[in-house]
């Protein structure tokens, strides 16, 4: 099939109509001229499929690691465990209308795991940053240049607030730090606890519905609820991408 869609790509016929064209001018016969245009052709189409396949895979997007102990690995066992309750939970309903559904809802929930553990992640990714900047003595170097800039002298002002700029940008670092994992560990703690009320409230639908009586409106009412923890992470992820970088 690849070999097919080279063989009709527009460049590959107009270079293999130009050669045969060269071949006829050179008073080669009709048939050796078309022959050329063919060989070209498919030596073009040949090369073109050899060089795509050899192409690199994309890389996956590469998984941060979670720090042993930290808020964040907390919150992760957490959702891991509420998970594990789901499928357990799925696996164990008769079938009927209401396996089905339950069913339905897991690939959304280990979605939303996945999704949980980059978080997490990147929540030990920006406490490891953070620890980098040491807050207490940026501000004291920059309580200390803001006191040298009133009485510096003009030849050296210039010089100091540079050196303000350079400090201050390193505050804006770490209030931009912060904000990011607090973020990132509340939608943790968020995502977590959504999880597990999501498998306490199947928990409790499963005990009290039978199949020739499904609550369809508290089913509903779960997709709703595990679609809109899936949204929260998600966002929360995006955002926090792009104030990262």
């Amino acid at each position: 099939m690849k070999f097919a869609r080279e063989l009709a790509e527009p460049w590959g016929l107009l270079f293999a109509a130009t050669s045969a064209g060269v071949a006829w001018a050179v008073q080669l016969p009709v048939v050796a001229a078309v022959g050329v245009g063919v060989a070209v052709l498919a030596a073009r189409a040949g090369v073109a499929v050899a060089t795509r396949e050899k192409e690199p895979r994309p890389r996956e997007a590469r998984v941060l690691d979670v720090a042993p102990g930290s808020p964040e690995e907390n919150w992760l066992r957490r959702a891991e465990s509420a998970a594990e309750g789901f499928g357990s939970l799925s696996d164990s309903l008769d079938a009927g209308p209401l396996a089905d559904r339950v069913a339905d809802m897991a690939p959304v929930v280990q979605e939303t795991l996945v999704t949980l553990r980059r978080l997490a992640g990147r929540a030990s990714a920006t406490g490891k940053a953070l620890s980098r900047v040491d807050l207490d003595a940026v501000s004291k170097e920059r309580r200390r240049l803001e006191r040298e800039l009133r009485s510096a002298r003009a030849e050296v002002r210039g010089d100091l607030e540079q050196a303000l700029t350079a400090v201050q940008a390193q505050a804006d670092v770490h209030t931009r730090l912060s904000g990011a994992r607090d973020k990132l560990l509340a939608q943790l703690q968020s995502g977590a606890l959504g999880l597990d009320s999501l498998v306490a409230r199947v928990a409790e639908l499963t005990a009290a519905t039978t199949d020739v009586a499904v609550d369809t409106g508290a089913v509903r009412e779960l997709s709703d609820q595990l679609e809109g923890i899936r949204q929260g992470v998600l966002e929360t992820e995006q955002a926090t991408r792009k104030s990262l970088g």
